[in-house]
């Protein structure tokens, strides 16, 4: 049987023969039933799975009718799926308006080559027109020593203009936490609306053409059980993005210059001052209202003293569904975004649900709407079903771009928690050395679905396949590279990929046995003392206990 991992198999010569051939045959089953799951999830006829969208909905369906052939409980009000109320706005671009007023001159940029202006979050129309200040990045963190607001600038009443992206001298987890919380930042000191200016920094991660693309497709927000929308910050009465090219236009005589403003923001260096300008931001959207699921199963544990504190098992089983046509292509079929994923966590199910029983209650959760801002995990995390006392902690697995054989795993938010020393114990036994974060810059441990169990003070951990190879294989690196350029997000990232299956195998297996140690320990996942996301969220229970 074939199998990407000879480092695993000289350490399984030491064992008997049959041992071997188990391990061999136990993988070959796990490689199929993963390549059957993603074929069909990442199928045509699923029409990309957009959250709210009858190929979603056909998914979820799939999902579905997986856990109860496996025999997990439901764990939804309604069977399996727990109901996700949803606020879609689709932008109507044409209708934008970004206005520069300076010493009698006026200047409109253009929609689409130079901005994207969008009303408040959730609502149809709105206008605001106010002075404009500029503060660098928008984020206060002055325990790291940086503070764009240190001097006192006044944005009250204002139109806050930032930089995308955070400063690069703060610690990665800091980056990551404070690139998600300018919005409520800015809102906590008074703005009335928001302006983001493309660096080149953040142009060379994300050029313009691919950030105008993701503006074609609907947003969502996440509404709450009162019917107010979650974090929309309606405060901000209207938002832009502007390209990097257009930046420029802020700047002028008494300020400096926009090469100026960048080179400072390289250098780490807080910035704020008076821009001298009136804007005005104007948008439209179509708003209205949809509901989506997300899929719960549920595998009691042995352990009564356990059995309202599960680990949550989550992987999100939405991508975006149909958009603009690339090379004849209007498919979105997220194949390895996250179809694989969500074909490991079933195959992960499947072998929990079929061996012996761990002591924890373990929750299989398929999430919706992460591709709209994690708003599937943000509800199961502060909405747990009634048999949930608290959740012990998440692990998640979201895109695993398995081209060729990977011999390393990352585990984004080892560094936090207790959980760190399991995942590598878990993954020296099965072969697979432990990669850092190799982009840093990227905050991706934001960017998915445990940053909603973070935020809700459950320690978590992001599993993802790494960079290193066979010695003589392929370049995993330049693979990766190529598909978040070419592929992420485009209609071909389906199944006509190279997709490693048997990668995806020996992947399962060590989140199985990762599942399996965690789900057995009596004592649950832990925070790092002074940990900076513990310090935080975490519970009260779990600041008592270190």
């Amino acid at each position: 049987m074939r199998t990407p991992f000879p480092a695993f198999l000289a350490l399984s010569a030491l064992l008997p023969s049959v041992a071997i051939l188990r391990a061999a045959e136990s993988d070959d089953v796990r490689e199929r039933r993963i390549r059957a799951h993603t074929t069909f999830l990442a199928d045509d006829l699923l029409e990309g799975r957009a959250a709210g969208t009858r190929g979603h909905a056909l998914a979820m369906a799939y999902v579905s009718a997986q856990f109860g052939r496996l025999g997990l409980e439901p764990a939804g009000l309604s069977g399996y799926l727990q109901t996700v109320s949803l606020r879609e706005s689709r932008l109507d671009r044409d209708a934008g308006r970004l206005v520069l007023r300076r010493g009698g001159t006026e200047r409109t940029l253009a929609n689409v080559n130079e901005t994207i202006v969008r009303p408040a979050a959730g609502s149809t129309a709105s206008e605001v027109t106010a002075p404009a200040v500029f503060v660098g990045f928008g984020i206060s963190a002055p325990e790291f020593g940086y503070d764009d607001f240190a001097q006192g600038i006044d944005v009250r009443g204002k139109i806050a203009v930032i930089l995308a992206g955070s400063p690069t001298q703060l610690p990665s987890t800091a980056r990551a936490h404070y690139s998600r919380s300018k919005n409520a930042e800015l809102v906590a000191r008074g703005a009335v609306g928001v302006i983001s200016l493309e660096t080149p920094a953040e142009e060379k991660r994300t050029p313009w053409a691919i950030a105008v693309n993701r503006g074609r497709f609907p947003t969502m927000r996440l509404i709450n059980p009162d019917g107010s929308l979650l974090e929309a910050f309606p405060e901000l009465r209207a938002s832009a993005s502007v390209s990097r090219t257009a930046a420029a236009a802020f700047f002028g005589t008494g300020t400096p210059t926009v090469e100026q403003v960048f080179a400072a923001s390289e250098s780490g260096k807080p910035q704020a001052f008076d821009l001298g300008l009136e804007v005005t931001l104007a948008g439209k959207a179509a708003v209205s209202d949809t509901t989506s699921a997300n899929v719960l199963g549920w595998l009691p544990g042995t352990n009564p003293a356990l059995a309202g504190d599960p680990l949550v098992i989550t992987c999100h089983l939405d991508h975006l569904g149909i958009g603009q046509a690339v090379k004849g292509d209007t498919i979105y079929n997220g194949a390895l975004d996250n179809a694989v994923g969500t074909a490991m966590v079933l195959a992960v199910a499947e072998e929990m649900a079929t061996g012996p029983r761990p002591a924890r209650p373990v929750l299989f959760a398929a999430l919706t709407a992460e591709e709209k801002g994690l708003l599937g995990a943000y509800h199961l995390a502060q909405n747990p079903p009634a048999r949930v006392r608290r959740y012990a902690a998440n692990l998640n697995v979201d895109m695993p771009v398995l081209l060729a054989p990977v011999r390393d795993v990352i585990g984004y938010g080892a560094a936090h928690s207790s959980l760190g020393a399991k995942f590598a114990a878990a993954a020296a036994r099965h072969g697979f050395t432990v990669s850092d974060d190799p982009k840093p810059e990227e905050v991706i441990f934001v960017r998915s679905d445990q940053y909603a169990f973070i935020r809700a003070g459950v320690p978590a951990l992001y599993l993802k396949s790494g960079t290193n190879g066979p010695a003589g294989g392929p370049d995993l690196a330049a693979l990766e590279a190529d598909f978040r350029k070419n592929r992420y997000h485009q209609p071909s990232d389906d199944l006509s990929q190279p997709i490693d299956w048997p990668s995806a195998a020996a992947l399962t297996r060590l989140t199985t046995d990762l599942v399996r140690s965690i789900a057995d320990d009596p004592a649950a996942p832990q925070w790092n003392p002074g940990d900076f996301f513990g310090t935080r969220f975490g519970r009260e229970t779990d600041r008592k206990a270190r």
